[in-house]
């Protein structure tokens, strides 16, 4: 193992992320918790829906220790180098991995994967949150690998087909629970030839418009409590909004709706987002873990739920950036929104107001944008222009964020909100895109730059 693979989980320990919500703030937190065992899904014919190729398999922890590696007295274990391919066939690898272990409260070792190229120089890739038991990754994290790798990685370019490598790192010596999606549908021209805008100004990228049309299935599952009338044509101005966000030219994508409900009344309220206990009863991991009939491993599934207790401001949650496609029943193979948080008017449990159901459909686009890939476009204390393993802002090279010089610009509360991030230049803006990491009910977010399009169409979920 060389030197730079140990440097670096300084890195991992001091980059993670909070998104979760409060004071009626974005809850678009990932969670990045254990996930079961899921079942894999074949390949598709891409002319009438996804094509993915899954791969799950049990792998050792048969290398190290390696001392020291999470400070004094803890070791590391690491897997043998597992290959895969990516390219204009194959535009786009989600990887998921689970090692059961104990080290998740204050003496935290997560777990996290290091990538290689064909020559075996090994480099840290743009991860979401590193969870202690479980972790996603994916190639690649954006169209220039400048936001998103660290000093002295290779550049990472998928418009030709490389071979990589990948090995999973955790605290104990017991073998990873694997899982591999790879999309299969090849890139169309314009995707493959995607060059970023380099404008200075907040309109930079949003002048793309994709040739060709592409699909992404949507399976949305109500549950018991979640809202008076379970239909799709109940909640339109959400779904609505959530296809005008995705139909627009720098994303060009028709959602697919179909509908599942729930009767069991252990998820009337989402008990607990943040446990990483299977058993927990009501608990968000262990929906996702039980309730995998309700799920489709060719669609992006978004649950329907009332609340979550004790948590007010959280108006929705993903199952990763990214999520995983192909697969049901692992902790990443979901996403939640929350009804009652978005509510402005009448009792809990009635119908929500047109304008309340089209923020409930933002928060939908939202979500559904971590579970694709996309980050956040700055973080809530702002973003640095740092380049490489820049954790402030979005890995794309072409999204206009907000400074953290902005924090103080309308309340001096550090904290960047809609309303401080409608500038004019690059550095200063963001708080109209969909992925501002807050949402204030009254900003229109609906702008999406052609990179994040890019991201969103390189899915295995899109065809």
């Amino acid at each position: 193992m060389s030197n730079l693979k140990l440097s670096f989980v300084s890195m991992f320990l001091s980059f993670l992320i909070s998104c979760g919500g409060g004071g009626g703030g974005d809850s678009s937190a990932l969670l990045m918790l254990l996930g079961a065992a899921g079942i894999a899904a074949g390949s598709a014919d891409s002319a009438s829906g996804p094509c993915m190729l899954t791969t799950q398999k049990t792998i050792a922890a048969n290398n190290g220790p390696v001392a020291d590696y999470y400070g004094a007295g803890k070791s590391l274990y690491y897997s043998s180098p597992q290959s895969f391919s990516a390219g204009p066939s194959n535009p786009s690898a989600i990887f998921y991995i689970e090692q059961s272990h104990s080290f998740t409260g204050a003496d935290f070792r997560p777990v996290h994967y290091y990538f290689y190229n064909f020559s075996g120089t090994n480099f840290s890739n743009r991860e979401g949150i590193i969870a202690g038991q479980h972790a996603t990754s994916m190639i690649g994290y954006g169209s220039n690998s400048f936001h998103y790798l660290a000093g002295g990685a290779p550049y990472v370019s998928i418009a030709t087909a490389s071979n990589w490598f990948l090995d999973l790192n955790g605290p104990v010596g017991t073998s990873f629970q694997f899982k591999q999606t790879i999309g299969c549908k090849p890139a169309t021209d314009d995707e493959r030839f995607f060059s970023t805008e380099n404008l200075s100004s907040s309109t930079n990228g949003l002048s793309k418009t994709w040739s060709t049309t592409k699909k992404i299935n949507v399976n949305v599952i109500f549950l018991n409590n979640s809202y008076q009338t379970k239909t799709l044509e109940a909640i339109k101005p959400a779904l609505d909004r959530f296809k005008m966000l995705y139909a627009q030219n720098t994303v060009n994508v028709t959602l697919v709706f179909s509908l599942k409900t729930s009767s069991d009344p252990e998820f009337n309220e989402i008990s607990d987002v943040s446990s990483e206990d299977t058993s927990l009863t009501g608990g968000l991991l262990r929906l996702y873990t039980t309730t995998a009939s309700l799920q489709d491993p060719k669609a992006l599934n978004i649950y329907i739920a009332s609340e979550a207790t004790g948590q007010g401001g959280l108006l929705g949650i993903a199952g990763g950036i990214p999520g995983l496609p192909g697969f049901t029943g692992t902790k990443a193979s979901a996403m939640t929104v929350f009804i009652e948080p978005h509510r402005t008017s009448g009792s809990a449990g009635s119908s929500l107001s047109n304008s309340d159901l089209t923020f409930v459909g933002n928060t939908m686009a939202h979500e559904a944008g971590h579970f694709l890939g996309l980050f956040h476009t700055s973080e809530s204390a702002g973003s640095t222009s740092t380049s490489g393993l820049n954790y402030t802002r979005d890995p794309l090279i072409e999204t206009p964020y907000c400074g953290t010089a902005r924090a103080s610009f309308l309340v001096n509360d550090g904290i960047i909100a809609p309303q401080e991030c409608l500038g004019t230049g690059i550095i200063d803006a963001s708080g109209y895109n969909m992925m501002f990491w807050a949402s204030d009910g009254v900003t229109n977010q609906n702008q999406l730059t052609g990179e994040q399009g890019w991201i969103i169409r390189r899915n295995p979920l899109a065809y």
